[in-house]
């Protein structure tokens, strides 16, 4: 919960269960005229989760791995807006038949200008 400061979390957890090379969608609402944190979090065995934000035409908007793999993102929306925030777990270099799984969490954080 400190890294999403000095944003106000929204008091919703989307947590998901995913395994090596998985990923998970959630679609999030973003009010206007307001500046929000996406933060992604994830247990260790998994590696580097990745995320990508996708506006509703589809369009990236955010991608972590091209801004040197952060675990949250800032910004603000002019407009009332859906995105899709999309988290994919890296492919295991695992020797083990069994993938390593474990808890992803997408917490969001808002304050008003």
């Amino acid at each position: 919960m400190p890294k999403i400061l000095p944003f106000t979390h929204n008091g919703q957890m989307n947590s998901s269960t995913l395994m090596a090379g998985q990923s998970s969608e959630m679609n999030l609402t973003f009010y206007a005229g307001q500046a929000y944190r996406i933060l992604v979090c994830s247990e260790p065995i998994l590696g580097e989760v990745s995320f990508k934000v996708y506006d509703k035409a589809k369009k990236v908007v955010f991608d972590s791995k091209q801004n040197n793999d952060p675990d949250f993102w800032d910004f603000k929306v002019k407009n009332t807006e859906q995105f899709v925030v999309q988290v994919e777990v890296p492919k295991s270099n695992s020797a083990s038949t069994v993938p390593p799984s474990g808890c992803v969490s997408v917490m969001v954080g808002f304050k008003k200008d």
